[in-house]
């Protein structure tokens, strides 16, 4: 009877039983608390016409313009000509008018990225999968941990879409 109270104790206080934690494996859960958010630098509109979409939460948006949330989208049609890629989404503005944003992507690996983000905007999880890697990667962009700051899970989360990150 001693004999198994001491080995229960010795596994239960182990130091092993100290080292549950994943260590440098562990992610901050308030990273991804107010679901996924990335940058895309796109082409708004027209050909050259830089502009950083941003997806945060339920909202979507261009930097120092303005934006939606999911609750106004309505559709999403998407057009290829030659390397440029068309994403047309439909929406309804603030006034209740039916309106259409176009975003232009060349490459087809920063297509891909906006497309993925775009789809988890859209279905906006209970439980987001983030679009974070290591290290501070965003897809198209990816400066191996050479980011700028940019990271938008290293920074708060944005609150004014008017804000601007690019020059």
């Amino acid at each position: 009877m001693r004999k198994s109270i001491l080995i229960a104790y010795l596994l239960f206080f182990s130091p092993s039983a100290a080292l549950a934690d994943f260590g440098d494996a562990d992610f901050p859960i308030s990273a991804t608390s107010d679901g996924p958010r990335s940058y895309h630098d796109a082409w708004c509109r027209r050909i050259k016409n830089t502009c950083r979409v941003r997806f945060q939460g339920d909202g979507m948006w261009v930097e120092g313009k303005g934006g939606i949330r999911t609750n106004q989208y309505l559709g999403y049609r998407y057009d290829v000509d030659g390397n440029e890629n068309y994403n047309y989404i439909k929406y309804r503005s603030d006034n209740g008018e039916a309106k259409q944003a176009l975003f232009l992507f060349v490459h087809p690996q920063a297509q891909q990225e906006f497309l993925r983000a775009f789809l988890r905007w859209k279905k906006i999880a209970s439980e987001p999968v983030p679009n974070y890697r290591l290290p501070a990667s965003q897809g198209v962009q990816d400066t191996q941990g050479r980011d700028n700051d940019m990271n938008p899970y290293a920074r708060p989360a944005i609150d004014d879409w008017k804000e601007k990150t690019t020059p």
